[in-house]
């Protein structure tokens, strides 16, 4: 007897040895650092996005609610407090079950088993994984009291849709925290673990259901709740979330820079398992606005310009043909505005057409919702004749998109095409720096190229007002008459031959005399030139920079003045920022805090460039990187950046930007058309924000006749400030001190007692008097000065 013993338990530890001289320490789980999910949220604490490898947010036990512990431990393990890591009872139960139904139908891991398989060892069924996952649990329960093996449990266990853990489950299923859910909806995340993508609820709604009611009958079972309670749940609405989360469809640009941000200043472990809550300065009313003012501008822009044609076509459309389309675009989600997928049927009429959309529904088409599709001509993007039958337009056969009816076009489906123009906005607080809103493209599936950061495109006019602030700072006055007629100017080009150029202005035109008021007011060319020759290259280039615009050498010679070089309109927001603020400059500012997964703030934003800090090896906590001396910088005096501001008044009180008046408040800004209307800008403020809006194709070909930024660039402006600017007071830009007030004869600039539709209250500072005599710029003969773009 004695000796059988003996030989037992020798076989017993020879098999203990054999299985666990390979086995891992548990310095894993004493030193538990889990991959953890990194959200991002707007300024209102929305959730804007997340980043992950596992979607996980660990909550410690005492903060997880004790009937979701309850619902996991009836389903899961319900001797989980009497047993040293294995249940020998289960064990034998499932054993036979399994023999029965003749494969694995039942298992009997305990709490304590799963979480050692799931840490540490592989999910195949093999005995000698089940032996290593029997001894591992053995180690676990010595080492860890019962309280700390369920923390790692709930945090760890896989709850499918890519959530670990109860935290980030409750948020991908239900957008709430752990603490808030109701008893039904603990008890179906109890039910996930089994099997986690046969009872998802987006996908199999009515089998995690089933699962639920088991979950919670078991509870009734154990004594955690009462039958009443159990039917009461069990009958309740679940109320699941959106499987996406609504900001990241309408901030993705936004979100991407986050990341990329993040990821070149912290690295991929910080980004994707760090667990980071990162709080930004998205303003989300005015970002889906934004994202709308957008959509808007460049649908009205693309029907100008004519309709391009069907997607595709086929030239038999039998009974065969429209079942293999079907099967093809079958559950095609609508594109980015909103649009439908439609195959023209059979035998359409000059006034209506038959159309099947993806959903096997047929619906009508009618004449007038085909009236703007105009053919598209390839001079200028000009159109051609109008539309008098249907079929001037649609062919059977044709696969096109379909507008479907809405409030705003409550007159049945129209005839639809996605823009090929794409746009970009960017508004931001001025004062603060933060970016508020930002559009970087049409639709982020189409292309994921940021064109408001990562674009760069000749601003055209609308570079223009710093060229004026450095003449206003170099002896002119804002009625200062500078003389608008022909220049004709010669350089060499790289290879030494000699060029002619000869810049005009937009209308063909020269206006002789001219004060500089109405010279940026008009977007005159001519005395943007001879301001720019006057104050000299080399002094406005540096001049210039401070704005944070960086100006290339090719490029610092007199087609300057016409904004020949390339800035995105998030470098143009910012340093027309300096204009609104006074004559101080604000880098832009997209994070504005950022907490550790244990709720310590590790960056805060309170000035410098913004740039993140590093970590310090053996250091929890981020220092932040010193200040740039740029932060808050005054670039520009008080006195002219109000005299600027007071000019682009003027440019939408009487110049190119008039349709803004439309706002009937204090507004400034600038449009900007380049050669060949190849760009479409405009960038204007009010006392508190600041919107660059920028049109144009990604191939740098022209937007069309006519497409300036007063037509493409303009009416996006407008459709977004008017909803940013609704609940704002209407307020005035300050006056400086050091600003003296006159009236003026607009076409003249002399000082004058009258007042009527012909003057303007100027602004002058104490060193600038208007009835003092003022510089006249005359016609410069030929000059040969360095090569560059003209």
């Amino acid at each position: 007897m004695l000796i059988a013993g003996l030989i037992g338990a020798g076989t017993i530890w020879g098999i203990y040895t054999h299985f666990a001289k390979n086995l891992p320490t548990l310095n894993k789980l004493i030193d538990y650092q889990p991959s953890v999910l990194t959200r991002v949220y707007a300024r209102d604490y929305q959730l804007l996005g997340e980043f992950f490898i596992e979607r996980r947010q660990f909550v410690p036990l005492n903060e997880i609610p004790q009937q979701l512990i309850n619902a996991f431990l009836a389903i899961e393990d319900d001797k989980f407090y009497q047993h040293m890591g294995i249940n020998i009872p289960g064990m034998f139960r499932a054993m036979f079950a399994n023999i029965r139904a003749g494969g694995v139908v039942q298992g009997a891991s305990t709490i304590t088993q799963q979480v050692a398989k799931t840490f540490f060892l592989t999910p195949e069924r093999t005995l000698q994984r089940k032996i290593q996952e029997i001894i591992l649990a053995f180690r676990i329960e010595e080492t860890f009291t019962k309280s700390e093996i369920l923390e790692l449990y709930l945090n760890q266990i896989l709850l499918g849709s890519g959530a670990y853990g109860v935290e980030a489950a409750a948020r991908t299923y239900f957008d709430k925290d752990v603490a808030n859910l109701s008893l039904a909806q603990m008890a179906l995340l109890a039910g996930l673990p089994k099997a986690p993508s046969r009872y998802n609820p987006w996908m199999h709604k009515q089998s995690a259901l089933d699962r639920q009611k088991l979950v919670l009958e078991r509870m009734v079972t154990v004594g955690f709740i009462t039958a009443e309670e159990a039917k009461e749940a069990a009958a309740a609405e679940i109320e699941l979330a959106r499987p996406d989360p609504s900001l990241e469809q309408i901030a993705p640009h936004y979100l991407e820079h986050v990341r990329r941000t993040i990821l070149a200043e912290w690295g991929q472990n910080h980004l994707y398992k760090g667990g980071l809550d990162i709080y930004t300065a998205l303003d989300p009313p005015l970002q889906r606005q934004a994202r709308e003012a957008v959509m808007r501008g460049l649908i009205t822009y693309d029907r100008r310009h004519g309709y391009r044609g069907p997607l595709e076509h086929m030239n038999k459309v039998g009974e065969q043909q429209i079942e293999q389309w079907l099967q093809k675009y079958k559950n095609t989600p609508p594109t980015a505005s909103g649009y439908l997928r439609a195959l023209v049927l059979p035998t359409p009429s000059a006034k209506a057409a038959t159309l099947l959309l993806t959903t096997g529904e047929k619906v009508e088409l009618p004449l007038h919702g085909v009236l703007w599709a105009r053919k598209r001509l390839e001079k200028d993007r000009q159109i051609g004749p109008p539309i008098k039958r249907l079929t001037d337009v649609i062919q059977a056969g044709d696969t096109l998109l379909l507008e479907p009816p809405s409030q705003e076009n409550p007159e049945g489906y129209r005839l639809a095409q996605e823009p090929d123009a794409e746009a970009a906005l960017v508004s931001l607080d001025p004062h603060t720096g933060q970016v508020l809103a930002m559009v970087g493209g049409y639709d982020f599936k189409r292309s994921e190229f940021n064109r408001a950061t990562q674009g760069r495109r000749q601003p055209g006019s609308s570079f223009k007002p710093f060229i004026y602030a450095a003449a206003l700072d170099n002896g002119f006055s804002p009625v200062s008459v500078v003389d608008d007629s022909p220049i004709l100017m010669q350089y060499r080009d790289s290879n030494g031959s000699l060029k002619t150029w000869r810049p005009e202005n937009y209308e063909h035109k020269f206006f002789g005399p001219t004060t500089v008021r109405t010279a940026l007011e008009h977007s005159r060319n001519l005395v943007t030139i001879r301001l720019l020759q006057n104050v000299g290259i080399a002094t406005a280039t540096k001049y210039i920079n401070r704005f944070g615009l960086e100006i290339p050498p090719n490029l610092r010679n007199l087609t300057l003045a016409l904004g020949s070089g390339g800035f995105s309109p998030i470098q143009l927001a910012s340093a027309y920022g300096v204009f609104a603020n006074g004559g101080k400059l604000v880098p832009p500012v997209y994070i504005a805090r950022i907490q550790d997964r244990f709720g310590r703030t590790i960056f805060r934003h309170t000035g410098g460039d913004c740039l993140l800090c590093h970590q310090e090896p053996n250091k929890s906590l981020l220092t932040k990187a010193p200040p740039s001396p740029l932060f808050g910088s005054r670039v520009l005096s008080r006195e002219t950046a109000y005299q600027v501001t007071s000019l682009l008044k003027g440019v939408i009180e009487r110049g190119t930007a008039t349709r803004a008046k439309i706002l009937k408040r204090p507004l400034a800004g600038k449009t900007g058309t380049t050669n060949d209307l190849k760009d479409a800008w405009f960038i204007g403020y009010s006392p508190s924000l600041v919107t660059a809006v920028w049109v144009g194709l990604d191939d740098f070909t022209t937007l069309g006749y006519r497409e300036t930024g007063a037509q493409a660039a303009l009416p996006i402006w407008i459709d977004f400030m008017k909803f940013a600017l609704k609940d704002l007071p209407v307020t005035d830009f300050s006056v400086p001190p050091g600003i003296q007030m006159e009236t003026v004869d607009l076409a003249t600039g002399v000082s004058t007692n009258s007042s009527s539709q012909s003057t303007v209250l100027e602004a002058f500072r104490k060193d600038q008097m208007p009835n003092k005599s003022t510089p006249t710029v005359v016609p410069q003969k030929e000059q040969i000065f360095n090569e560059g773009l003209y």
